[in-house]
């Protein structure tokens, strides 16, 4: 994983690091098609950065010397990250290799694949509404969460009336949502019934994760 800034912050190894750069990158200007008018700024900007750290480095250095040096050193951090962005890290012609040499970031290219949940949630039914079952459900592991990571939403299945099902085939769905709580009216012909429900997580490309340990009942009142 690249680091938040790869430019580091301490004068010297700045230094040591943007030397590093712009030596590598002038050796592979032809190979990487970057011009030489393109790549002069920072050249540059790294020659002024030098004379100021030097002079900045002396006994005998004033406040002037120091700011001097802190000015040119902020140009040439803010034209070498313009540099990267145009030219080295979209570059088809530039290996990771090459980064990596050059203390740049490596951007993964490929996409990573959503996690499949492995986590149960938990649901709990509020019945108090007429006609409505407002469904809540949350993490079962992680307290103070109402979603693991990388879970899109969560599926709701039902079974009105009759005993408790006692294979898949008797389960139907309900409903998808992304949030909690999930609110499901019924109509009036459907009082009395009980309703069983059952849950589970699913990630951003519809991939389900297990169901929730326990069936849930719920009068429709």
């Amino acid at each position: 994983m690249a680091k938040s800034d790869y430019i580091p912050r301490q004068d010297g190894k700045f230094l040591e690091w943007g030397q590093n750069l712009i030596v590598y990158v002038k050796l592979h200007l032809v190979a990487w098609g970057i011009s030489e008018a393109a790549f002069e700024p920072i050249q540059t900007l790294l020659n002024a950065y030098v004379a100021a750290y030097n002079k900045a480095q002396e006994p005998n250095r004033g406040k002037v010397d120091v700011l001097e040096k802190n000015e040119t050193r902020d140009k040439l951090k803010q034209a070498i990250r313009q540099f990267v962005k145009e030219h080295l890290i979209f570059n088809s012609a530039v290996t990771n290799s090459d980064r990596e040499n050059m203390g740049l970031p490596i951007h993964d290219t490929k996409p990573t694949p959503p996690r499949i949940p492995t986590e149960m949630p938990i649901g709990e039914i509020d019945f108090s509404v007429h006609l409505r079952h407002i469904i809540h459900v949350r993490d079962g592991k992680l307290t103070g969460r109402t979603k693991p990571p990388q879970v899109h939403g969560f599926e709701v299945w039902y079974k009105i009336g009759g005993g408790q099902p006692m294979s898949d085939s008797e389960w139907g769905y309900a409903n998808f949502s992304t949030r909690s709580p999930l609110t499901i009216t019924y109509p009036l012909s459907d009082v009395g019934k009980v309703v069983y429900y059952r849950f589970r997580w699913v990630n951003s490309r519809n991939q389900p994760g297990p169901w929730n340990e326990t069936i849930i009942s719920a009068v429709i009142a």
